[in-house]
């Protein structure tokens, strides 16, 4: 899911000039849906969007969607996820503090649907944040997803990013049997971004620290280094 990314915090951080009415959204072109290393649409382009609704005491909610192609085997064709979530600023700090839980659900593929509890700290410039799941992916197992960030944008409309995060937990663990199918592992991204009125383009490289046989260069669900170019439109 993409939505809770840097990557993607960073577009709608760009997009604040559109986005003062409390309710927000957009559409996303990608030619790859990547989620924490992992493709999510066979390496193939995928169609996005999502609605958010903030309110000035700090309480927020989205709904976000997204086609995927996870092989000829699954039922999934289409992944909808849902968040409602509280953040504030530490006073005059310019530290931020969020808390939310995030639900993915797989149309067509309830047996994968779960949720996920998260809380972060933000600057401008740097985030981190924890997330935890007790049934991750519907596989039984329990699973964090610790992630943290730079970003930084100019007035010219341009801006970059880089982030990194680490997959650990019951569902990675080797001895237990692996019930993800992979062993704890990293991922990463960096991108350049430019915003042009209501359109934001990013180009991105992405990838994760796996090695053979859990390493897959192309097709479902592949997790070597790859480019990656998007365009959003925000609205209204």
């Amino acid at each position: 899911m993409s939505l809770q990314t840097i990557a993607l915090g960073t577009a709608l951080t760009l997009f604040s000039a559109t986005a003062s009415a409390e309710f927000s959204g957009y559409m996303t072109l990608t030619s790859d849906y990547d989620y924490r290393g992992f493709s999510q649409t066979a390496t193939d382009p995928a169609v996005q969007g999502g609605l958010d609704y903030a309110h000035e005491i700090g309480f927020y909610a989205s709904a976000w969607g997204s086609t995927l192609d996870w092989g000829k085997g699954s039922d999934a064709d289409i992944e909808m996820d849902y968040i409602v979530g509280f953040s504030r600023n530490f006073g005059e700090s310019g530290i931020a503090w969020d808390i939310g839980y995030l639900a993915y659900t797989y149309p067509g593929a309830d047996e994968f649907n779960f949720g996920e509890f998260y809380g972060g700290l933000s600057t401008d410039l740097f985030s981190i944040k924890f997330s935890y799941s007790n049934d991750f992916a519907g596989v039984g197992e329990s699973a964090w997803y610790v992630d943290g960030g730079f970003q930084y944008a100019w007035d010219n409309g341009w801006g970059v990013l880089a982030y990194i995060g680490y997959s650990f937990g019951n569902a990675f663990d080797r001895d237990d049997g692996m019930a993800f199918g992979f062993p704890h592992y990293w991922n990463y991204g960096a991108a350049v971004g430019y915003t042009l009125g209501q359109l934001y383009f990013e180009a991105k490289v992405v990838g994760t620290d796996l090695n053979v046989p859990f390493k897959t260069e192309d097709g479902v669900f592949a997790n070597d280094f790859r480019g990656l170019f998007s365009i959003t439109w925000a609205f209204p």
